[in-house]
């Protein structure tokens, strides 16, 4: 949240000083001026909250220093509404200078009522940060503590009783270091200020999403405060805290090396609901391998099972077709042959081997 408000108050102030044809600099820096307070006041809701619902167990009033942040918020808004009466003024110059009569009443209009809301904001933010109105933030404050920590540690239970809580703490810190790659590479892509903006609205959703993780399973979780969950969610979700990614760091027990591995680990304890878990692998070039406990290479005597292998060794699917999507394709493919095949009977020891779906080019 505080990267997407300093990202709207960058391209706020890049319209401020970019020239428009028919329009005085004037115009441009109003309108780059509304733009930016909305930014910031986007900024100060997410500083706040994350120094205050973030700090869910370390501080004494959490919920008041959430509330706070509004008042900041209400005050930029009303700033952006003041630089919108400024913008229409603006208008009525120059060229224009015919519309006055129109436009500077009208813009007059909007300044008072955006300052009026300014006001409104600051006098907020005090009233919320002293007396009465902090007595039962704090009182209040002291409630939700609990019921927060009870919350983080059952959604935790339930991810470790059930076996899901590693594999899905493994796909979103997948998914959240992807996303954290790909702001990296946008924020150095660019000179342009706007750029490393967007780039660090990237990664610090890519940190909510890898710190979600941790929800899921106290294996993802660091720290003896037993709100570190959702505490660490609420500062990466914000950004208030730098560097606070929580969770972060690890893969949840899932196999290193295999791409494949927090989505084929999630499965395999999906699959485990109908009779004994499958038994999934990931080639090197996207080939996918699914058998059930008791499937080997044939040797006499041995339990039978049953098994499905799709796609080739190395060289072959996403780097040796050229199709992309043969890791995801195979492994589909997999999964139904191998559940169809567990409804059908037993197999007969080596798993068959059937043609991958992606056709190789």
């Amino acid at each position: 949240m505080t990267s997407t408000g300093q990202t709207v108050s960058t391209i706020g102030s890049q319209i401020g000083l970019t020239p428009v044809p028919g329009a005085g600099s004037g115009t441009t820096g109003a309108l780059g001026n509304a733009v930016s307070n909305l930014g910031n006041g986007v900024t100060a809701l997410g500083q706040g909250v994350g120094n205050g619902l973030g700090q869910l167990g370390n501080s004494t009033d959490p919920l008041g220093t959430s509330l706070a942040s509004s008042g900041n918020l209400i005050y930029d808004v009303g700033q952006a509404v003041n630089s919108t009466g400024q913008l229409v003024n603006s208008l009525g110059t120059g060229p224009a200078a015919p519309l006055s009569p129109l436009t500077t009443p009208l813009g007059g209009a909007f300044s008072q009522v955006g300052n009026a809301v300014s006001g409104v904001g600051t006098q907020l933010g005090t009233t919320v940060a002293g007396g009465p109105v902090q007595q039962v933030t704090q009182s209040v404050s002291t409630i939700i503590t609990p019921i927060t920590t009870a919350l983080g540690q059952t959604t935790q239970a339930v991810g470790d009783t059930t076996g899901l809580g590693a594999p899905l703490y493994g796909l979103l810190a997948t998914l959240g270091h992807g996303l954290d790659s790909a702001g990296k590479q946008v924020g150095s892509a660019t000179s342009n200020p706007v750029g490393p903006s967007l780039g660090n609205v990237l990664t610090k959703t890519g940190d909510t999403v890898t710190t979600a993780g941790s929800l899921f399973t106290a294996g993802g979780t660091t720290g003896s405060n037993p709100l570190a969950p959702i505490t660490d969610l609420v500062s990466s979700l914000t950004g208030a805290l730098p560097g606070g990614t929580g969770g972060t760091g690890g893969t949840g027990g899932t196999g290193s090396g295999n791409p494949l591995a927090p989505i084929t680990s999630l499965v395999s304890s999906l699959t485990g609901a109908l009779g004994a878990p499958l038994n999934i692998s990931a080639g090197v070039g996207g080939g996918v391998t699914v058998t059930r406990p008791g499937s080997g290479s044939g040797s006499s005597g041995g339990p039978s099972g049953s098994g499905v292998s799709i796609g080739g060794g190395a060289g072959a699917g996403a780097t040796g077709s050229g199709n992309l999507l043969a890791p995801v394709t195979s492994l589909v493919g997999a999964l139904t042959g191998a559940l169809g095949g567990a409804t059908s009977g037993v197999g007969s020891g080596a798993p068959a081997a059937v043609p991958a779906l992606a056709a190789k080019k």
